[in-house]
């Protein structure tokens, strides 16, 4: 038995929402993972949402426009929960925490590496700064005892 072809055509539709979801959703996971691996302040997280969600809404309208001539469908949003829901459920937990478990080792190691190296040069600078001070210090003495005199 033949399905007609607007039949497929719709079926090709939904397939394709619950698809941007997914990835929509796997999006917003790699604003999870850098949140977790740099945590910072609300107003940070505030601006990434927005620009996260300006460009949900441009991958939404280039997908109604492309797929469904730019007309609103319930079912397209119906796609995009159900490929959202799906993605969250099946993979998002495994994703995020595995992700941000193999981030955290890698910057751990990149920190001992960088830090074996820094440190040396550490040292060598808050000595010179301490001597630099202690003269700073005798220069200012100086001056102040010179100011005095006057």
């Amino acid at each position: 038995m033949a399905v007609s072809t607007s039949i497929y055509q719709e079926l090709l539709f939904l397939g394709s929402s619950v698809l941007v979801g997914m990835g929509l959703f796997f999006l917003y996971d790699i604003l999870r993972i850098f949140r977790r691996i740099l945590p910072h302040g609300n107003i940070w997280i505030g601006v990434e949402d927005f620009l996260y969600w300006i460009i949900f809404t441009g991958v939404v309208f280039v997908l109604l426009y492309r797929e469904n001539d730019g007309m609103v469908r319930g079912f397209a949003f119906g796609g995009l929960l159900v490929g959202m829901a799906c993605y969250y459920l099946l993979l998002s937990r495994l994703i995020v925490h595995c992700q941000v478990w193999i981030w955290k080792k890698i910057l751990g190691i990149l920190g001992k590496v960088l830090g074996f190296f820094v440190r040396p040069v550490w040292k060598t600078l808050k000595k010179v700064a301490a001597f630099c001070g202690k003269r700073l210090k005798k220069f200012v003495r100086a001056v102040k005892i010179g100011l005095c005199k006057l």
